[in-house]
């Protein structure tokens, strides 16, 4: 998948996070307890958003789907800087967020960079879920299990809840945002 040097050097750092994350000192499991572990702590860390947002955004791991992959992967060839880089208000009509994850939201968006963080977290956690071109990190089943009773699952129809065709629904929401939604 295409992405801005802004995601493709986050997004390395963001899995080599992640990879920490996975097991203990022994080599077992130990991504979800680490995981809520971090969550606890996610008031000392928070201030980490704008120098090292790579070692905040796995607070919210398996947080979000997206109804939008063909925006979502526009937004990821983004660059922060650039006039294109989308909102958080733009993005989270196509990002939901785990119930369990909107307290975590309301904290980081009181934040003076809080907005753009945010955007940063969805569109990393889209290449994590989303980029086949990455290998996913070996014990990423265990968290996925852990909110797949609180998650009522992804239909990966090529359809929106409408029954829309993605691409078109994709097409359109580019228009909207002022994207010139013919390209790829």
């Amino acid at each position: 998948m295409k992405q801005s040097y802004y995601f493709s050097d986050l997004s390395a750092s963001y899995d080599a996070e992640i990879n920490d994350l996975l097991t203990d000192s022994e080599g077992k499991s130990a991504l979800k307890t680490r995981l809520k572990e971090k969550r606890q702590e996610f008031k000392s860390i928070l201030p980490m958003i704008e120098f090292s947002p790579e070692m905040v955004i796995p607070v919210f791991y398996d947080s979000m789907s997206f109804s939008n992959p063909k925006a979502m992967a526009a937004a990821v060839m983004c660059e922060p800087d650039d006039d294109d880089f989308p909102t958080w208000d733009a993005l989270s009509s196509i990002v939901t967020l785990e119930s369990w994850a909107k307290p975590l939201l309301d904290a980081v968006l009181a934040e003076r960079t809080g907005e753009e963080f945010m955007v940063t977290v969805a569109c990393l956690e889209f290449l994590r879920k989303f980029d086949t071109a990455k290998p996913a990190p070996e014990a990423e089943t265990e968290a996925e299990d852990d909110h797949e009773s609180e998650s009522k699952g992804d239909d990966d129809d090529g359809r929106d809840d409408d029954g829309r065709d993605l691409a078109e629904a994709g097409d359109d929401w580019l228009a909207d945002q002022g994207f010139d939604s013919s390209r790829s």
